[in-house]
């Protein structure tokens, strides 16, 4: 896979999986406000762990606190903070983060040569 394969293949997740995430957390619209911005504050911060995971270099680092953040979301959310269960929440999660993982594993080819550099031979 090349880079710009690669590129490809995360955005096209990231922009699903942003739209179903959208759809899901319209099971939550019924939440008091409080409770609702908390869920979307949980939310976005494990959405931007997702991110991290296809974009940083310290891939191993954030699947494993992606992982954990993800397992730990009915825990934080229900126990700590006393919130309503949003059911498909963390499946949705769950599936992107291994979705964007398994990306991340597929061999890509080295960087693809700058095509604005001339030929000098």
């Amino acid at each position: 896979m090349t880079q710009r394969e690669y590129r490809a293949n995360i955005e096209g997740i990231n922009i699903v999986f942003g739209a179903v995430l959208g759809f899901v957390l319209v099971g939550a619209e019924g939440l008091p406000v409080f409770d609702f911005v908390l869920m979307l504050v949980m939310s976005a911060s494990i959405v931007v762990l997702i991110l991290y995971l296809g974009s940083s270099e310290y891939k191993l680092f954030y699947a494993v606190l992606t992982a954990a953040t993800i397992i730990a979301l009915p825990f934080i959310a229900e126990d700590l903070f006393s919130l309503t269960r949003v059911p498909k929440l963390q499946p949705t999660l769950a599936i992107w983060a291994l979705m964007v993982a398994g990306v991340e594993l597929i061999p890509r080819t080295q960087s693809e040569p700058d095509s604005t550099q001339e030929n000098t031979e």
